[in-house]
């Protein structure tokens, strides 16, 4: 029986529409070719699409090229998202229901004031987290493991006990699988995460069955 449920936020409790991912990745290629000084920035595109593949989430890509685990981060705040930041009903009322019968709780590599922003943006009420864990309360960010450890010990629960909603297979599933976190993925399907919910409404049936 699931007692806890934590939840990943960017792309998670947003959809990330193709407005945002071209803002997303036009920012994240001409960083990194600066970064790196690649002029062209086609190459770059290709060299840090093979970065991203190895490490999974764009702030282990940028930690591996030697800055700080927060680099990523503090570029993704520069970003004007308050035209792409819509309430979505579906998601503030599924997020209620479900507080309601089982605590739910947020962690993210997103750092503290931008969730608390971004929330607000999106209508969802902070008060509805029991815990609110960001990349800044750990050494290194998603998908490494300390993040996942860190939920089970604040959760004060067995791994089993505890499920984690995410949007992304190698970021968000395969590592909360690995420290024995019961999986969910959202917005899609896979046979990798223990539940699919293709719509974020999806996710009460899926408590249903697991209280």
């Amino acid at each position: 029986m699931i007692e806890h449920i934590w939840f990943d936020f960017g792309g998670t409790l947003y959809k990330e529409t193709s407005k945002f991912n071209s803002i997303h990745d036009k920012h994240r290629y001409a960083i990194y070719a600066g970064l790196t000084n690649q002029p062209d920035l086609r190459i770059a595109k290709r060299n840090y699409d093979k970065l991203y593949k190895k490490y999974g989430s764009n702030s282990a890509t940028f930690r591996s090229l030697g800055v700080p685990s927060d680099y990523w981060m503090k570029e993704f705040e520069k970003l004007d998202l308050a035209d792409l930041l819509k309430p979505n009903s579906e998601i503030i009322n599924t997020l209620r229901v479900i507080k309601e019968r089982v605590p739910i709780s947020l962690f993210t590599n997103i750092r503290p004031a931008k969730i608390e922003d971004m929330l607000g943006k999106l209508e969802i009420p902070v008060d509805y987290f029991t815990h609110m864990l960001s990349g800044d309360d750990v050494k290194e960010r998603k998908p490494h493991l300390e993040g996942f450890h860190k939920m089970v010990s604040l959760s004060e629960l067995p791994a089993d006990k505890i499920m984690y909603v995410g949007d992304r297979i190698d970021v968000d599933i395969k590592p909360a699988k690995q420290v024995g976190m019961v999986t969910c993925l959202v917005w899609s399907t896979s046979s990798v995460a223990d539940y699919s919910a293709p719509s974020f409404g999806d996710l009460w049936e899926i408590v249903l069955r697991e209280r």
